[in-house]
């Protein structure tokens, strides 16, 4: 019996490891059946400007805030509220009228506001947050330019490394 369970388990081992070696070999099949393809350096400035994570949340802060224009703006507009209530209403009527003594009172009502001088509040937070923008803008300048810069600093020392490597071999 302990034999069995054990050579069972031994089965289970080896169909395993067999099952892992044919994956790796796999992996390693698909990994050398595929050329090694050397980028130039505008294709890896345009991959990185692509698809950099840093870039994609500075987009979309400016994004965020090139939002708050039309919000700021938005003083300029009229605002209108409009108001309705309804009810039920009993009275208590004499007997031998003709009214049963209940009622639905209902009403409505509209009112429209536009502001016709706030003090130059609106036109000022309008000004800031188009100066907002302005300065995001310029921010996503420079995180672009510091994201290339890395960028270009990396192909620079791998290039660097590789004819290191190459001297390496020759000497």
């Amino acid at each position: 019996m302990w034999f069995a369970v054990r050579s069972e388990e031994h089965r289970r081992l080896s169909r395993r490891a067999l099952s892992s070696c044919l994956a790796a070999l796999v992996c390693l099949n698909t990994t050398l059946a595929q050329p090694a393809t050397a980028e130039t350096l505008r294709e890896a400035l345009a991959l990185t400007y692509q698809t950099n994570p840093r870039l994609d949340a500075e987009r979309a802060r400016l994004r965020a805030t090139d939002e708050d224009v039309p919000r700021a703006k938005a003083g300029f507009r009229p605002r209108a509220n409009l108001n309705a209530d309804t009810g039920y209403q009993k009275q208590v009527t004499k007997p031998g009228t003709t009214t049963d003594g209940t009622g639905n009172p209902w009403g409505y009502s509209i009112t429209a506001e536009q502001s016709l001088f706030s003090g130059f509040r609106t036109t000022n937070t309008v000004r800031e947050a188009e100066s907002f923008v302005r300065a995001g803008r310029e921010n996503l300048r420079n995180v672009e330019q510091q994201v290339l810069l890395e960028a270009v600093t990396a192909y620079a020392d791998v290039l660097r490394d590789q004819a290191l490597a190459r001297l390496r071999e020759n000497n």
